[in-house]
């Protein structure tokens, strides 16, 4: 009895001390900075948070969580809690697709993972960025993981909701990535080959996320609504790649009843000038003032020039793939956050105002890109290989993993790019799930790794 639960004890202390190593790792950014890393959309969240009022362009669900600063008195909570919150998920991937040597591996992932990828510094961000590649991953690990027990899949199925509702984006990913589950399943019946997925607990975490959004600002507001700024975002999209400006020149000079004709040859060249720069924009009233107009503009233009706006998307998505760069705007905050942190983090002014980020010049990430860049773009090339081989192999987790990975940056690349707009932090806050993917497969690939000894049973009266 005695060995049984000093080999217990060992067990759990080097399992401990992994998780607690990849909670550093992902927390290095920040320490480094010396504060929570700021970024524009970090203000409206917080506020969101003291305020419970809804901003228009936000999701209140994000701002929900960022009520654990609120309550602690101090913004290095949010970094903390998803920096833990991820490395559970991690840790919980790494024994659902490896099993033995878990501590290792996951401490030599997580080094990996902080080092080659963008992961640490989307996870030292007030912001619901980390959460993109964590409810991706928490959705695999639900589907093809294994051995994990079942309260473990439960509190996995948990997380993995919260962190699709933290974000519209993260929605809309993982919608249809339920899509392609129940589709595999599907298929699993008439290809022997093909990964089956277990569906319940990972089709309820995504019900679950999804119906959280709604659920939320009914709560909090009354009204039971996903988002009101969708058609507007897709509107201000529009007139970055031309297709508004085409329908306006044919449909004004008919004679229809819209602001924007007053203003079609004043429009800005890019989305972010029209909604947050010197643009029309605010003199039409603004997000709650435009939204029908653009929902009309939106859907006509659809109708009217579908080839234009087929080819745009197909752009935006083959732009986004490519954009995976850290540090996008992780610029210096010395007038965008000074009102929030004095209102509701006064004790820590000093620490922000005094962060790395807030020195001149701004945060250099070149270096940093130079060399996760092709790390990245190498992991990403080599997934297409995993899923090859795995399939022939008949690795069902393995090629399980791949296809969804795969599947969900490609998704995410459409949703953030063709939907939204294309920027470096949307697909770089889930490229590190390519470099995670190919690392477990690889030791799955060792068969040290992937044969599981028996778990060491118990004394007799304490079974």
């Amino acid at each position: 009895m005695t060995s049984w639960f000093a080999s217990s004890g060992r067990a759990f202390a080097w399992h401990a001390l992994a998780f607690f190593l990849v909670v550093g790792l992902l927390l290095a950014p920040a320490l480094w900075n010396g504060y929570p890393l700021i970024y524009f959309d970090s203000e409206d969240y917080v506020e969101m948070a003291f305020s419970h009022q809804p901003i228009v362009w936000r999701t209140m669900t994000y701002a929900m969580m960022c009520s654990v600063a609120r309550l602690t008195g101090t913004l290095w909570a949010m970094p903390v809690l998803q920096a833990l919150l991820t490395a559970w998920v991690l840790h919980e991937a790494v024994t659902g697709f490896v099993g033995r040597a878990r501590p290792l591996v996951l401490a030599t992932v997580g080094l990996a993972l902080a080092a080659l990828t963008g992961l640490a510094w989307v996870t030292s961000q007030v912001l619901a960025d980390v959460f993109a590649g964590v409810s991706i991953l928490g959705i695999a690990t639900l589907a093809f993981g294994e051995g994990l027990p079942r309260w473990r899949r439960r509190l996995l199925g948990v997380i993995t909701a919260i962190a699709i509702c933290v974000h519209m984006s993260h929605v809309a990913v993982a919608a249809g990535l339920l899509m392609v589950l129940w589709g595999m399943a599907g298929l699993a019946r008439l290809i022997r080959r093909m990964p089956r997925p277990r569906l319940t607990v990972a089709s309820g975490a995504i019900i679950a996320g999804i119906l959280a959004v709604p659920a939320t600002h009914y709560a909090l507001t009354g009204r039971a609504y996903f988002s009101e700024s969708g058609q507007v975002l897709q509107l201000a999209l529009f007139i970055q790649n031309g297709v508004a400006k085409a329908y306006l020149d044919e449909v004004c000079p008919e004679g229809a009843a819209l602001k924007l004709c007053e203003h079609k040859d004043e429009l800005p060249r890019t989305a972010d000038e029209f909604l947050w720069g010197d643009s029309p924009f605010d003199e039409m009233g603004g997000w709650r003032a435009m939204h029908d107009e653009a929902g009309v503009i939106v859907k006509d233009a659809m109708g009217r020039f579908p080839r234009m706006v087929l080819t745009a998307a197909l752009e935006n998505t083959l732009e986004q793939l490519q954009a995976i760069e850290s540090g996008e705007d992780l610029v210096p905050m010395t007038w965008h956050f000074v009102k929030t942190e004095l209102s509701h983090f006064p004790e820590e002014f000093r620490a922000f105002r005094f962060a790395r980020q807030q020195r001149r010049p701004p945060l250099d990430f070149t270096d940093l890109n130079d060399l996760q860049v092709p790390v990245n773009v190498a992991a990403e090339l080599a997934l297409l290989v995993v899923l090859a081989v795995a399939w022939r192999r008949r690795d069902r987790s393995s090629c399980g993993l791949a296809l969804i990975v795969l599947l969900a940056l490609f998704g995410n690349a459409i949703v953030c790019g063709a939907i939204s707009n294309p920027h470096d932090r949307y697909q770089n806050r889930v490229v590190w799930l390519a470099l995670f993917s190919v690392a477990i497969a690889a030791v799955r690939l060792d068969q040290r790794f992937s044969r599981r000894p028996p778990l060491p049973r118990p004394p007799a009266d304490l079974a």
